[in-house]
């Protein structure tokens, strides 16, 4: 049987990013993901004839998916409001790397079992990571604003001592590689925790949160090492 003619360039298309939330935080990463030329789907609590015209403007590169589409993607950046985590099914995540890029704010109304975790003393990926236990939840992409995400990489030289670093928290060397790569990618330094419960230092109110600094502080300050290639 003859090969579809398009059957081996599909085969080494690049594998899309998978962005679960289409805000501000949502569209910027996937700006910034465009900007090196990553493909990317998002999804959204909406269905996508819904998001056509917000993604036309703020994201005009990704695609727009149905939330239930993220199931089988290797890695999903979860970057729906904590308050909203109820509408996303554990099962659309099961077997993936779940990149928690969530935030807890004052004031918010949170999951009962978000709440609960939290009043545990656990951080809120850990609390997450107690949602979705399917997934391999990776803290990362949490502590840097959107207009930073979507500007700080751009241009920045591979292996570059200028580079912004970013946080990744995981009790798994091998997600937090995969997450470590793709930050790489966006033009940002990752900088290695020693385990998911040591995210907590990246979460709002901690000492690193949304201060632009190199790998090397960024390590000092956490406790983490500066993930080289």
């Amino acid at each position: 049987m003859r090969d579809h003619p398009h059957q081996g360039h599909q085969e080494h298309q690049e594998q899309a990013l998978t962005i679960l939330g289409a805000g501000r935080a949502g569209t910027s990463l996937a700006r910034a993901a465009a900007a090196v030329e990553l493909p990317v789907r998002i999804a959204s609590t909406r269905p996508p004839a819904a998001m056509r015209l917000h993604l036309a403007q703020y994201a005009p590169r990704a695609t727009a998916v149905d939330a239930r589409e993220v199931a089988g993607a290797p890695l999903v950046v979860l970057m729906v409001p904590q308050e909203d985590l109820d509408s996303v099914d554990p099962a659309w995540l099961d077997g993936t790397v779940l990149v928690d890029a969530t935030n807890r704010w004052d004031g918010e109304p949170l999951p009962a079992w978000l709440q609960a975790g939290l009043g545990a003393d656990r951080s809120s990926s850990e609390a997450v990571a107690g949602r979705f236990t399917g997934a391999t939840v990776v803290k990362a992409l949490n502590h840097i604003s959107h207009w930073d995400l979507d500007t700080a990489g751009r241009g920045q030289a591979p292996g570059g001592t200028d580079r912004r670093g970013l946080g990744v928290a995981s009790d798994s060397p091998e997600a937090a590689a995969a997450v470590g790569q793709l930050i790489s990618r966006l033009g940002l330094s990752p900088v290695l925790l020693p385990g998911l419960a040591a995210g907590r230092v990246l979460e709002p109110g901690g000492p690193v949160f949304n201060l632009p600094l190199s790998a090397a502080d960024l390590a000092r300050l956490t406790g983490g090492r500066v993930d080289v290639d």
